[in-house]
């Protein structure tokens, strides 16, 4: 651990739930024993843009800032990024992929201005309530996989709808006067799961954490533009031959990687804290994946993956057969086109808790999404981040 509060809270959750870690495990004869393979893929889509850029202000205020943000938004492209994704799932075809930042962004023209006041706060925030559809990446990328004959089903009770939030935009002249009519823009974001249409599933859930990033935001007398930035999860019960999986897909808050004493990395800390009371303690294999915002390094002050490690998850790619590699998936230049890869750390992982009595075999992950072959046509990566495949194996007596 690397600070003793994040150490003591990890016990606690060890105590309070009753956990048993697995690192030591039994070894079977191959007599009466089965054999567990999956085979897992998670990928953050991308938005398109830099949406923290809101804060750095833009000389004719916040109306300019989000239309310049969705301007970068249409020249990342995903339709274009999705082409290339889905020919990374052609390549890999695992049996289920965990897709973080699957955004539907919509529009209302012209603006209508709709506020839903705090007068006790003395906060406000724009009622999100643009239906036009811009674009929705989900069936963007179902599209792309299904024009690979790639047959992959989104799991819907395991979709977790997220952050859902609404700002007007305008384009300026150089002398601040409106140069276009300002419009409403909307931005939803989700957690999705996506399962081979082969494979059974069951018992799909999907919850929000109850802690997220406040956001507050001066843009004009008397009230504060404030709201949260809702982050979730989804799980589903995944058959793959006789044997079945808990699958769950997540995607945490940034976290602060300079100081640790940063509320933004309370706010990880809680909801990682969260996600494990959620989904520990089922009686199958488990495997839990996403964008953590959090790295194995010990000078990263996040508190997440130390977290799930500390309460007995393995992280597989500490285990993957093959050359060394550092397993970086974490972070392209905001409009991809950066000639050589950017990716510095690695956040984006994939975790297993395991029965007892099981024996693990060697293991397979990779990095996909950081060569140049994965560009786009136009030389984009498909995302700021790369995607982790990992396949799990191991054995179990009977």
């Amino acid at each position: 651990m690397k600070n003793q509060q994040l150490r003591q809270v990890s016990f606690l959750c060890i105590g309070v739930l009753g956990l048993c870690a697995t690192s030591a495990l039994a070894n079977p004869t191959e007599t009466g024993t089965n054999v567990y393979k999956l085979e897992v893929m998670t990928q953050n889509l991308y938005v398109g843009a830099d949406v923290f850029r809101v804060f750095d202000g833009a000389p004719c205020g916040p109306l300019q800032s989000i239309y310049q943000i969705h301007e970068t938004v249409q020249a990342t492209d995903f339709p274009e990024r999705a082409e290339a994704i889905a020919d990374a799932v052609m390549r890999q075809k695992p049996h289920v992929i965990g897709l973080q930042e699957v955004a539907l962004i919509r529009s209302q023209l012209p603006s209508d201005g709709a506020i839903v006041p705090d007068f006790q706060n003395g906060t406000f925030r724009f009622l999100p309530n643009a239906e036009d559809v811009v674009y929705d990446y989900l069936q963007i990328l179902l599209d792309a996989l299904a024009a690979r004959g790639l047959d992959y089903v989104v799991v819907d009770g395991a979709t977790s709808w997220n952050a859902d939030i609404e700002f007007p935009m305008a384009s300026f002249d150089e002398a601040c006067n409106l140069a276009s009519i300002p419009m409403d823009l909307r931005q939803t974001d989700r957690d999705v799961i996506l399962v081979r249409g082969d494979l059974p599933t069951a018992n799909a859930a999907n919850g929000n954490f109850s802690l997220n990033l406040p956001v507050e935001m001066n843009v004009g007398e008397p009230l504060l533009l404030a709201f949260e930035f809702t982050r979730g999860f989804g799980l589903v019960d995944v058959t793959v031959g006789k044997n079945t999986f808990r699958v769950v897909n997540t995607h945490l808050e940034v976290g602060d990687d300079t100081d640790p004493a940063s509320p933004i990395n309370l706010v990880q800390f809680v909801q990682a804290a969260e996600l494990i009371g959620a989904v520990t303690g089922a009686p199958l294999p488990l495997v839990v994946m996403g964008d953590f915002n959090s790295s194995p390094s010990v000078f990263d002050p996040r508190p997440a993956y130390d977290m799930m490690t500390e309460v007995g998850y393995t992280d597989l790619w500490n285990l993957r057969q093959g050359r060394p590699d550092q397993g970086f998936t974490c972070c392209q230049d905001e409009l991809l086109r950066n000639e050589d890869t950017a990716l510095f750390e690695r956040v984006d992982l994939v975790f297993a808790f395991l029965p007892p009595g099981a024996e693990l075999m060697p293991i397979q992950s990779r990095v996909v999404g950081d060569s140049d072959n994965d560009k786009t046509a136009s030389g984009m990566w498909p995302s700021d981040h790369a995607a982790v495949v990992s396949t799990l194996r191991f054995k179990r007596r009977r």
